[in-house]
């Protein structure tokens, strides 16, 4: 009889805790939000660049806030045999238990129109925006194709920053300097800072110096001086000292233009491989040179002039099981293959840009508007 009292008694005690109950989120919920969110960012993306490649109209979706209920509750009870015979009571306990747990996200999301669309997808970007990434060991080529418009009289393909051109614009000095400048970069030569405003209300100054005197940095000078960038008359120390801010500082040159991340989209919209069939419902550019070799990381031709290798889209009728991002549209599947590293690192890339302009446009700290293609 003691063994039942004291099951009838945990028996008890379980039922008190059998109320629901809140308790904080565990680890794996907050990674498993934190890797659907990323891979949500990602595939908004790229089905916004599919949607410019067919000239359709783009939407960007953002999560405002993101909260989640986590519940649990735990019951039990006893069960058990009781047998009477000529000699003592025999009981047969059994206690039993139920622990039940679960969550329940609440996602409020914010469509984005108005002022927040032209602050942050139609305000082109700071150039001390963009090379502030260089500082963080991004290839200063990469965000010089990807993000600039335009630096001295250099102009990067403005045309394919707006619907697709029907000739295929030549950005050959531009992709020239930015070469030369993403050799000195790997050397260790090349040294890209952002400095503060000289005085109140100055903006923000691109300061890019490298060695004197070698054959690869008297190349860039000389290539900065012929396209009017603002380049300090001889040497500071052995360096050449160029200044490619947004601002002009001096007469006769002209200052860096950053892309907006709307004419940053479009213009890799045009790397995008589309189905036989779609020919008719997208644009198509002449000239530029036959690629030679049309692999999985290969731009849709003849962009792979412009473009290089660093975007490239391509599609398959069933969902690809490489893939890094994929996203279905007009009864295909359009994706970024899992092997093409130059791809994913431009598209990560867009991604920290649409984040920052997103800060600066909550800050209030966004600059004049200007056109798309700027």
């Amino acid at each position: 009889m003691k063994g039942l009292s004291a099951a009838i008694v945990a028996a008890l005690m379980l039922g008190a805790c059998a109320s629901p109950r809140t308790v904080a989120p565990v680890a794996r919920d907050t990674m498993t939000y934190s890797t659907e969110l990323a891979r949500a960012q990602q595939e908004q993306l790229l089905l916004n660049i599919v949607r410019l490649r067919y000239n359709d109209p783009v939407s960007f979706v953002e999560v405002e806030t993101l909260s989640t209920e986590d519940s649990g509750s735990v019951s039990g009870g006893i069960g058990g045999v009781v047998g009477i015979s000529p000699g003592d009571m025999v009981d047969v306990i059994s206690p039993a238990g139920t622990v039940e747990r679960s969550a329940t996200p609440t996602v409020v999301y914010r469509n984005l129109r108005g002022g927040a669309y032209a602050e942050q997808l139609l305000q082109p970007v700071a150039p001390e925006s963009i090379f502030l990434l260089s500082q963080s060991g991004w290839s200063v080529e990469r965000l010089m194709l990807c993000c600039i418009a335009r630096i001295g009289d250099l102009d990067n393909a403005r045309a394919a920053a707006g619907p697709t051109p029907s000739v295929l614009p030549d950005n050959s000095s531009f992709r020239r300097l930015a070469a030369q400048m993403r050799d000195l970069q790997i050397s260790g030569d090349l040294l890209v800072q952002v400095l503060e405003g000289d005085a109140e209300g100055d903006k923000p100054r691109v300061v890019v110096s490298w060695h004197g005197g070698t054959p690869a940095g008297e190349a860039l000078a000389a290539q900065m001086r012929q396209h009017h960038i603002s380049l300090r008359p001889g040497l500071d120390n052995g360096f050449h000292v160029a200044d490619i801010s947004s601002t002009g500082r001096t007469v006769g040159t002209s200052p860096a233009r950053g892309r907006s991340i709307l004419g940053m989209l479009s213009a890799l919209s045009q790397t995008v491989d589309v189905p036989p069939e779609h020919a008719a419902l997208v644009g198509n550019t002449s000239g530029g040179i036959p690629q030679r070799q049309i692999t999985t990381c290969s731009p849709a031709a003849p962009w792979a002039t412009v473009m290089d290798d660093y975007f490239a889209v391509r599609w398959s009728k069933e969902k690809p099981k490489g893939a890094a991002v994929a996203v279905p549209y007009r009864g295909y599947w359009f994706h970024v293959d899992d092997t093409c590293r130059n791809a994913k690192s431009t598209l990560d890339l867009i991604g920290h840009l649409y984040a920052l302009q997103a800060g600066l446009a909550a800050r209030g700290t966004s600059n004049t508007l200007l056109l798309i293609g700027n």
